[in-house]
């Protein structure tokens, strides 16, 4: 898996977000979300389990608009699954799927997560450096450095 691949996944990702929020999410400049809480980065089983959980809760409550974003995670979940499978990390505890109650105004639960997953993309981008000894070239067989 080459870094690369995760980042132009990454990066188209967030481009759909932008492109959603833009056409179907017309909120107010004057409405505060407040601060998403602060997600570490701290190696593949981190970011295996902060993605797993902002996927499950795209699909909560399920809109088509989402669709494509979801088969995005859902790819880029994949990668980094065989990542961690060559590597021999274990793999992350699953957490609770969110439900349809934890979500009494789905459009602002969309947005949010839409908004979540943004600044996790973002910061996944600026952080893969870090998991370049984890990444082998395909070209090549070997581990990075």
């Amino acid at each position: 898996i080459r870094t690369e691949m995760i980042r132009t996944l990454a990066k188209t990702t967030e481009a759909r977000i932008k492109r959603i929020r833009a056409e179907h999410f017309q909120m107010s400049a004057e409405i505060s979300f407040g601060n998403s809480q602060e997600i570490p980065i701290e190696g593949l089983n981190s970011i295996l389990t902060h993605l797993g959980a902002l996927q499950a809760k795209l699909r909560f409550p399920p809109t088509h608009r989402l669709r494509q974003v979801e088969e995005d995670v859902d790819s880029l979940l994949g990668y980094l699954r065989e990542m961690a499978l060559v590597q021999g990390c274990a793999p992350p505890k699953l957490g609770r799927d969110p439900h349809k109650a934890d979500a009494p105004f789905p459009i602002t639960a969309n947005y949010l997560s839409l908004l979540d997953l943004q600044m996790f993309l973002e910061k996944l981008c600026l952080n893969l450096d870090k998991l370049k000894p984890y990444i082998r070239d395909v070209d090549t067989g070997e581990h990075g450095t």
